[in-house]
């Protein structure tokens, strides 16, 4: 299967090649400024995705079997810092991928968020109706309705959650933030009101990739890891996997001490699964096995030895030293 990656170095896509390289697909990594590693193997293309001249043009020299967009503003304060690129990256263009997918018959896989929901209930099926609290959201919600519009049944969304795993840099997933702080005496403030519902990387990659081959799958899904956890609860298992001391490093912290600005933070994110994890042959992770999975970040390997007694021992992975 010949597939095309977009967002190919960022955290996500970057695993989604490697992913769709262990299925034996024929892969096209489209990337921006930033330079990635992959292996040779993989075909890779600078390309701005606000063009849309150009966009539409690659892809129809190209005729792939499948697009998985894994590009896109993705954080409340880079898209309310500029509000244009995150309308063109998180909704023109899944809009005209999921149209030049359809006019080619082929699959279309793009990537949204939790954050299209309020957090007020929890327990989200796939089948609720989504309200957004800020732009990010509304601009993920506005990519979401265009690709189902206009993808038809060739298309594909994918909501998911708080990404974990071992990246390049050491500052992407969820537990190299914490050490980030810890490695710098400071103590991580976390909310116990909050839940989140953490997906690994990795198998967040491998179930996009799957959905590839499923042509019978279309539309709206969700997913993420098994546990349902607040932030607080996510840090102190973090630590205590690490060794290092959940009351040292984590304060406690709740939602009355951030008074009005408590309302724009939504509560519960938390995801059923049903119907697309009964569908997959990818399985769905515990946390205990998401835990298993993380490294100590680059960088914080002195810090972490000295604390813990520990020794950093690095694993070659994948052509790069985490």
């Amino acid at each position: 299967m010949k597939v095309i990656i977009t967002g190919a170095a960022g955290f996500l896509g970057r695993e989604t090649v490697f992913s769709a390289l262990r299925r034996g697909f024929d892969v096209t990594a489209i990337f921006h400024e930033k330079e990635v590693f992959l292996p040779s193997t993989v075909r890779r293309i600078k390309m701005d995705l606000t063009d849309n001249a150009s966009v539409q043009s690659f892809i129809l020299q190209e005729f792939p079997d499948a697009i998985i967009n894994c590009s896109g503003v993705t954080s409340i304060a880079e898209a309310e810092a500029n509000h244009d690129r995150a309308e063109k990256l998180n909704a023109a263009l899944p809009r005209t991928l999921a149209m030049l997918a359809n006019h080619i018959s082929g699959r279309f896989i793009h990537v949204s968020t939790d954050m299209v929901f309020d957090g007020d209930k929890g327990n989200y099926e796939h089948t609720d109706m989504p309200l957004p609290r800020n732009l990010y959201a509304q601009t993920k919600l506005l990519g979401e309705r265009d690709v189902l519009k206009f993808g038809k049944e060739n298309a594909v969304v994918v909501r998911t959650t708080l990404l974990s795993g071992n990246s390049v840099g050491g500052n992407k997933s969820l537990h190299e933030r914490l050490f980030s702080d810890w490695a710098k005496g400071k103590k991580t403030p976390l909310f116990e009101e909050e839940i989140r519902q953490p997906v690994s990387v990795s198998n967040l990659a491998d179930a996009l990739v799957e959905l590839c081959e499923r042509p019978n799958l279309s539309g709206v899904y969700h997913w993420s890891g098994s546990e349902k956890l607040s932030r607080y609860e996510i840090g102190v298992r973090i630590a205590e996997h690490f060794g290092l001391s959940a009351e040292k490093c984590i304060e406690k912290t709740n939602y009355e001490k951030l008074g009005d600005a408590a309302k724009s933070r939504p509560r519960d994110l938390s995801f059923i699964l049903h119907p697309l994890a009964g569908k997959l042959k990818t399985r769905v992770q515990s946390f205990d096995e998401i835990l298993s999975e993380m490294s100590v970040p680059a960088g914080c390997e002195a810090w972490y030895e000295a604390e813990t007694g520990r020794k950093v021992v690095r694993k070659l992975i994948k052509g790069v030293d985490f």
